[in-house]
């Protein structure tokens, strides 16, 4: 009997590591689909008026600012077009990023999975919001960047905290969804691409979109656990890291009283220099990568996401085609997040475990 339960311990952990690292797989797919899409969303601004999304003449005669001539002397309402695509585009944006301290209570209490069928329906709304945007229902436009970022951002929320299945690669884990998360903005760049080869249409892009709520739905239930007694999963958090030696508490007293009699006879310019590891860390390889990729890849990269369409339109002196080209370049250079970001991830990891 002893030599069964040998055999069946041995067995289980190699189970649900496995089960672990494709679920991985599946989660960093569903979040390159879904999570980021919304800074890719300038790649429609040419698609959107050839379905006559607001273009309103009504609304565009009313100011003057709306109006410009085009080289046969009609006037045209593409400066209002572009300002309605700017607000939904800004509203997605702050419905990704504000939300997160809302989804994060909701993911401790109710756990992922109870959260993550609440962005399926947000998912499905989202999209089919955009394949029955037409004129006259111009606002589904606003509907569909709203309940699409709310969807993205939960499936990413939800990505992170799986993370913590994998206790000794859990900053490479992050990373990794980090990275497919700023690649996703890549595919409207695509859906342009293939509307304008006349392969397909917007309505049947934003159908496919919606299926993938059946890879959420399956992944809810597969790779990811609630705090309800009932279809659990057979494994948990792995937080063996997190579990350090504690030092007994008089030696822990002893010492800070020690150090604090010395500091006190120290002078406190002489403390910042002899601060031992603030410059060490300052200057490491290590803080400089990990400083440079957050601040020069994911803040500007929202940043642009509302501004570079306009900006490179002007610079251009208007010309769409240009503007277009030089929006489908910006949205697929993102593409080199899914290997900066585990790179960061893997040296962060290879530090915390030295």
């Amino acid at each position: 009997m002893t030599i069964l339960v040998k055999i069946n311990t041995s067995e289980k952990p190699v189970h649900h590591s496995v089960r672990k690292w494709f679920g991985l797989i599946w989660l960093v797919i569903e979040v390159n689909l879904i999570g980021g899409t919304i800074f890719g969303f300038p790649a429609l601004f040419q698609i959107l008026p050839q379905y006559g999304i607001y273009d309103d003449q009504n609304n565009c005669s009313s100011s003057r600012v709306n109006q410009r001539q085009t080289e046969n002397g009609d006037l045209s309402c593409g400066g209002h077009q572009t300002r309605q695509y700017q607000n939904a585009l800004t509203l997605g944006i702050i419905l990704f990023e504000i939300p997160s301290v809302v989804i994060g209570p909701l993911i401790d209490r109710f756990g992922c999975r109870f959260v993550k069928l609440i962005a399926i329906v947000f998912h499905l709304i989202g999209w089919l919001a955009l394949a029955l945007v037409a004129p006259g229902r111009d606002a589904f436009l606003y509907v569909h960047t709203s309940f699409s970022s709310l969807a993205g951002i939960i499936v990413l929320l939800t990505a992170y905290t799986s993370s913590d299945y994998f206790s000794k690669s859990r900053a490479f884990v992050s990373a990794l969804f980090a990275g497919a998360c700023t690649s996703a903005t890549m595919w409207y760049s695509i859906f342009q691409v293939l509307i304008d080869a006349g392969k397909i249409t917007l309505q049947q892009l934003s159908y496919i979109w919606m299926s993938f709520s059946v890879l959420m739905l399956i992944s809810s239930f597969i790779f990811l656990d609630w705090r309800f007694p009932i279809l659990n999963l057979p494994y948990q958090f792995d937080t063996k890291l997190e579990k350090k030696k504690i030092p007994s508490t008089n030696t822990t007293n002893e010492n800070s009283l020690s150090n604090n009699n010395e500091m006190d006879k120290i002078k406190w310019y002489t403390r910042i220099l002899k601060r031992k590891g603030v410059w060490h860390h300052l200057t490491s390889p290590l803080y400089l990568l990990l400083v440079l990729f957050l601040s020069i890849l994911l803040l500007p990269g929202i940043f642009l996401a509302v501004t570079w369409y306009p900006w490179v339109y002007y610079i251009t002196n208007r010309d769409t085609i240009l503007t277009n080209k030089y929006t489908f370049a910006f949205n697929l250079s993102t593409v080199s997040a899914i290997l900066i970001c585990p790179v960061n991830g893997f040296l962060l990891g290879f530090k915390a475990d030295k």
